[in-house]
């Protein structure tokens, strides 16, 4: 009896836990983003929809602590794909450059730029350079509205990650390949043509199955397809396998394809500039001092104010200076865009955008943006919706100390004048809403 009675527990144990894996992998991945001397290290957790308890990301992404060898034909994802192997990208004019160098940041792109062929495509490609707490999730999931866009959202963030812990890890067409963080801009440029491109036998494992995936339309169905063939008892590297032969179709059966990241600087936008005629570069910019209140929110701190504005002020300096370059150089591919008119004009921004890449701005993705815009949600980290995105700009004025905005003042006074933005003069004008921080745009450009 006893006996009888253990064998239905734990057969119940284990089909909860059976039933649980399988839950959680649909559950969305919030991001909090804390900062360490001037550097944002990122904690992800998955949050149910149902349910406000939390738990660990390792249980959706695989924590990789070896390699492992994939199934024993390595050929096994050509074999799923041999009918399109011979169609893939039927409007590419020219073949993948590999590059890999051991060189400096500055003599990679050097190199990169100049190894890579133009390619001739019938798409329009587009990619969103951001910064951490900058509005990028807003934008993208604007912009990937149109039935005929193709997302893909922070496809970098495992290997930068993982580049810290790993040395190598195994790709689809079942290659090894070096993600250590010295070679983090070789590699960042295999994974972003192998999206542009729809060829995905180039890509890893755990770039694919991400749980930031499912914050694309189409890569989500990608990850469905992943956790119903887990479901079926398939090993996870055929199931990732399988379920790309899919994505691919959806990707090439898209005519925009857009990445957006925060992970790549403007330097090195030429490298895809000049391998993708069509390509378009948005490059977003936020105000320095909103950008530190929403860190200070999330990380409940104010300890490392002046050290993430002095390493952002930087890198938005040097971003301002190459997109004034590419600007005149690849003129009407390169548009600078502001998170503050996003937020307070969303539809007549949004329109300038669709126009900017061709895509169609229908009733329906107008009323998209009038509903993630107007009545979503305040607490979601990443999430693209915002109570009230008009109020949200202006929210930092009424959080940040007047002193910290000094601190930050001084280290962006530089960054100010290139965008247009202006210091805060005293403690009265911090709050009054009605004096503007930010020159008009007439005065800027």
């Amino acid at each position: 009896m006893i006996k009888k009675r253990w064998k239905r527990v734990l057969l119940t144990l284990g089909l909860i836990i059976a039933t649980a894996h399988l839950y959680l992998t649909l559950f969305a991945v919030q991001e909090r983003s804390y900062i360490r001397e001037g550097r944002h290290l990122d904690s992800y957790v998955i949050q149910g929809t149902t349910a406000g308890q939390t738990f660990n990301l390792n249980k959706v992404t695989p924590k990789v602590t070896r390699v492992v060898a994939m199934d024993n034909d390595k050929n096994i994802f050509y074999k799923l794909n041999q009918k399109q192997l011979t169609t893939r990208n039927p409007n590419i004019t020219t073949t993948l450059v590999d590059v890999s160098s051991n060189t400096s940041s500055t003599q990679h792109t050097t190199q990169i730029v100049n190894m890579v062929p133009e390619i001739s495509y019938n798409v329009t490609h587009i990619l969103i350079v951001a910064y951490i707490r900058s509005g990028s999730s807003l934008t993208g999931d604007i912009l990937q509205q149109d039935p005929d866009s193709f997302y893909v959202y922070e496809p970098l963030h495992f290997t930068e990650k993982m580049g810290k812990k790993l040395q190598s890890v195994q790709l689809l067409n079942g290659k090894y390949v070096n993600i250590e963080r010295k070679l983090f801009f070789n590699r960042a440029f295999t994974i972003i043509n192998s999206y542009f491109d729809c060829n995905f036998s180039n890509l890893d494992f755990g770039t694919l199955v991400h749980g930031f995936q499912t914050f694309g339309n189409k890569t989500n169905k990608f990850i469905k397809c992943y956790v119903k063939k887990l479901g079926q008892k398939i090993n996870k590297k055929l199931a990732t396998q399988m379920c790309a032969v899919e994505l691919e179709k959806m990707c090439q059966n898209s005519r925009f394809r857009t990445i957006k990241t925060i992970r790549i600087p403007m330097q090195y936008a030429e490298v895809y500039l000049k391998r993708y005629p069509s390509l378009k570069v948005i490059h977003l910019v936020r105000d320095p001092r909103a950008q530190v209140n929403s860190i200070v929110s999330l990380a409940n701190t104010t300890r490392y104010n002046v050290g993430f504005a002095k390493q952002k002020c930087r890198a938005m300096e040097r971003d301002h200076y190459f997109s004034e370059v590419y600007r005149t150089k690849y003129p009407g591919r390169i548009k600078r865009l502001y998170y503050e008119d996003l937020a307070s004009s969303p539809i007549k921004t949004s329109e300038s955008l669709y126009e900017f890449t061709g895509m169609n701005f229908t009733s329906v993705v107008r009323d998209y943006i009038t509903g993630i815009t107007s009545a979503g949600l305040s607490s979601c980290a990443i999430c693209s919706k915002r109570a009230n995105s008009s109020e949200h700009v202006e929210k930092w004025r009424l959080k940040l100390a007047f002193k910290d905005v000094q601190l930050i003042d001084k280290e962006c006074l530089s960054v100010y004048k290139h965008y247009g933005f202006l210091p805060v003069q005293t403690e009265k004008d911090l709050s009054d809403l009605s004096i503007p921080l930010r020159k008009s745009i007439d005065k800027i450009l």
